[in-house]
């Protein structure tokens, strides 16, 4: 008995919360990687143990706690994977997914400073340490285990304006949370964030075909309603649960019913190339305005009637670019015939992503608009579409010149997406390194 009075709960649940909860979840993500869902229960004994041997705040178990914020920046790189692949999706579960990954940032910066002298961001314990419990939960697993369970759904307008709600209003209920006058008193801002938070949650449940059952919302609902009744009553002074009634019962059904709902939700594939999709309008810019215009030319070989197919045959293959560099998916292939005008190819461009990580992947939609086939030389050319991280044409042809195969690409692009002109120098030169790695690809069909 006298063990279990010395227990720091409030630290025991936050650290479940953040290790095995928030690396549970997980699950539902098929792309993600083995080796950093394993990193949870080690990770935790770490601490556990740090944190029994020095029995209290310092050096020793915030350093214990380090691995989290590994943990958590490795996560966030993994979600803006899926977040930058995901680009066809509707943007609202879009930024579900985001927030699920960027909010357990917070819960590890909480969690390691909260170690090192029980305070964060100017607030006590137990306040500094339920950060980490309410970041890992509700910007965390909650809103991965909203987004997966949306995917295999149709859209929904009640839906969709509950996960608006709920993305707006999770991070302005942390702002006015960070900004507080008084750590122990919210204001009548962060009442009305709190309000605008737990409705977009009871919106997008309200809207939910309840196929695997109610359980995760009859845990999940209460727990709102707590959260906006605990935040409202110490706003205007009225009587309402103490801080380790509500960590108890508030914070008890949102862990269960968020764990509930992972559970029953479908776990989703890893990225891929978009499917080449019909509908979106081709826009291809002007070479005028483009950012980059290049004319390329090269070498890829001697000529020979034997390389020379082989090239042709990779080229009006579209595949061009080796897969490390650039997967497709084609109109074509799907109907099982030669390419021709008027074909959508789904790309998706790989770019380095953090160490031990799959790459990140820019998806497109392209459309073939030219398609020449000779004896001796071979074009294909395509526009892109909204559906696509730049605007601009592709032209690649591969003729006989002499007694060697020369290649020439030319292209123009001007990004059409916030994190290409973020990253421009960047996404330069890739594009660069994209080519050069097409051009190694067809010398070394053709040697």
């Amino acid at each position: 008995m006298e063990f279990l009075a010395a227990v720091d709960w409030f630290s025991l649940i936050a650290a479940f919360c953040f290790w095995p909860a928030l690396a549970w979840a997980q699950h539902l993500d098929r792309g993600f990687p083995r080796w950093l869902q394993r990193l949870a229960w080690p990770a935790f004994l770490l601490w556990a143990v740090a944190d029994v041997v020095t029995a209290g705040p310092g050096l020793v178990p915030a350093v214990a706690a380090a691995p989290a914020l590994v943990f958590a920046v490795w996560l966030c790189a993994h979600g803006l994977r899926r977040f930058l692949a995901d680009d066809l999706t509707p943007a609202p579960r879009r930024l579900l997914e985001m927030l699920a990954a960027t909010g357990p940032l917070v819960a590890a910066a909480a969690w390691v400073w909260s170690r090192y002298d029980r305070t964060f961001a100017g607030f006590p314990d137990p306040l500094a340490t339920l950060t980490t419990v309410h970041f890992a939960i509700t910007f965390g697993v909650l809103p991965l285990a909203m987004a997966a369970s949306e995917r295999p759904l149709a859209r929904s307008r009640g839906r969709d304006l509950g996960i608006w709600l709920y993305v707006v209003g999770a991070p302005a209920t942390a702002l006015c949370f960070a900004l507080r006058s008084n750590p122990l008193q919210p204001g009548p801002v962060e009442v009305a964030a709190a309000v605008v938070f737990a409705a977009g949650f009871l919106l997008w449940a309200a809207f939910m075909p309840l196929k695997r059952g109610p359980w995760p919302y009859a845990c999940l609902v209460p727990g709102f309603l707590l959260g906006v009744g605990y935040t409202a009553a110490h706003a205007f002074g009225w009587s309402y649960l103490t801080i380790p009634q509500m960590a108890s019962v508030h914070g008890s059904l949102n862990l269960l019913g968020a764990l509930l709902l992972a559970a029953q939700a479908p776990a989703f594939d890893d990225a891929a190339a978009p499917a080449p999709d019909l509908l979106t309008p081709v826009e291809g810019g002007d070479r005028a305005t483009a950012v980059f215009a290049d004319t390329h030319r090269v070498v890829v070989g001697p000529w020979s009637p034997e390389a020379f197919v082989r090239v042709k045959a990779a080229l009006l293959g579209y595949r061009f670019y080796p897969e490390r560099v650039m997967v497709r998916r084609t109109q074509f292939e799907d109907e099982g015939r030669a390419v021709r005008v008027g074909d959508r190819l789904g790309l998706g461009l790989f770019v380095p992503n953090l160490p031990g990580l799959a790459p990140l992947m820019l998806p497109a939609i392209v459309e073939v608009d030219v398609v020449e086939a000779g004896a001796e030389s071979v074009t294909l050319g395509y526009v892109t579409t909204r559906r696509h991280y730049g605007r601009g044409i592709w032209r690649a042809e591969v003729k006989r010149e002499g007694e060697e195969l020369v290649l020439t690409v030319s292209y123009h692009v001007r990004p059409s997406r916030w994190f290409v002109w973020c990253g421009l120098p960047v996404y330069r030169r890739f594009q660069l390194a994209a080519f050069r790695a097409g051009a190694d690809n067809l010398r070394r069909l053709a040697s």
